[in-house]
């Protein structure tokens, strides 16, 4: 929910007709969404390490020959680096608008860069997190380390951004779906973790890695 904080909920409204105005658009802004964001942003950089490594303990004991299991750790990884420098330019924003600690640092023209940055890479950021979800499907679905429901979620996560962008081009999808999937799988993470330990899904993969 920290990543949708970080880029949905405070996303800037500004209208097509504001947009078309070029620079003068960085006069209807307000630092205070990008603030917000920057803030929640990086919270859930911090989230997704810690689930980054939790996974990795998992796997370290129930699936240490799955090349799948790897897959996803590097994916979130992946996506944690790519959100700092997401959120990175929501708190430049932040602080070079009007009322920032340094505002009148660089003219309208710059920040229409950043803001221009800002529209898209916070959502191509989780792109690592949805190639995560492709491994979760097939560790899941194949390889049978994980419940056959939370392959299906993952891999219906991962097919709304896929075809926009094979159809359109449009990079930043997994923006609005990856966040929820990274609730769905701690949360399914954890009943797997209480119903059915570690070792009894090693065992089960052993006979199939040999």
């Amino acid at each position: 929910m920290l990543g949708y904080a970080g880029h949905v909920l405070t996303a800037t409204s500004v209208t097509e007709e504001q947009r078309a105005t070029g620079a003068a658009v960085i006069a209807e802004l307000e630092r205070g969404p990008y603030h917000i964001g920057v803030v929640a942003g990086l919270f859930a950089v911090f989230c997704l390490l810690v689930f980054a490594a939790g996974w990795r303990r998992w796997v370290s004991e129930a699936a240490p020959a799955s090349m799948a299991a790897d897959v996803v750790s590097l994916g979130i990884v992946a996506s944690a680096g790519a959100m700092i420098v997401g959120y990175g330019v929501k708190g430049m924003l932040a602080i070079y608008l009007p009322g920032g600690i340094n505002e009148n640092t660089f003219p309208a023209e710059t920040l229409l860069s950043l803001f221009a940055i800002d529209d898209l890479v916070p959502f191509i950021a989780w792109y690592g997190v949805a190639m995560a979800a492709v491994a979760v499907s097939w560790l899941s679905l194949r390889e049978r380390a994980l419940p056959a429901w939370i392959g299906i979620v993952s891999l219906i996560s991962v097919l709304p951004p896929l075809a926009m962008l094979i159809l359109t081009g449009l990079s930043g999808f997994p923006g609005i779906i990856s966040p929820l999937w990274v609730v769905i799988m701690g949360a399914g993470m954890t009943l797997r973790l209480r119903r059915a330990p570690v070792r009894a899904v090693s065992e089960r993969l052993a006979p199939a890695a040999g």
